[in-house]
C-alpha cells in the first residue's frame, strides 16, 4: 500500500490583531503534496518549495474579516508556514538521502 506523500506546516496566531487576551489563535495549516518529486534531486527540492510558498500565501491571504491591519498578519502567518515546511522537508530530505545510500 503506497501512501501520498504530504508535508503539512502548521501556525496558531491571532486572527484579530490586538484582540483582547482571550481571543482564541486562529490555527493556519497547509499541506503540500510531493509524491512525484525526488527530493534527492536539488531542482525538486526548489519546485517544493515554490509550492510550500504558494501554499502558505493563499493560506495566510485572508484573515479574519475584522483584522484590522492584515498586512503584517499575511507576512507573519507565510513566515511561520514556511519555516516550519521546510523543517519538515529538511527532515524528509534527509531521511530520503539515508535510505539512497
Amino acid at each position: 500500500m503506497k501512501f501520498p506523500h504530504i508535508l503539512a506546516a502548521g501556525l496558531a496566531s491571532l486572527a484579530l490583531l490586538g484582540a483582547p487576551a482571550q481571543a482564541e489563535p486562529r490555527k493556519v495549516t497547509i499541506a503540500v503534496h510531493f509524491d512525484d518529486l525526488d527530493l534527492r534531486d536539488p531542482a525538486q527540492v526548489r519546485a517544493l518549495h515554490k509550492r510550500v510558498e504558494a501554499a502558505a500565501k493563499e493560506a495566510c491571504a485572508y484573515p479574519d474579516a475584522l483584522s484590522f491591519n492584515p498586512v503584517p498578519y499575511d507576512r507573519a502567518c507565510k513566515a511561520s508556514l514556511v519555516e516550519s515546511a521546510e523543517e519538515v522537508i529538511a527532515r524528509k530530505r534527509t531521511a530520503r538521502l539515508a535510505s539512497a545510500s
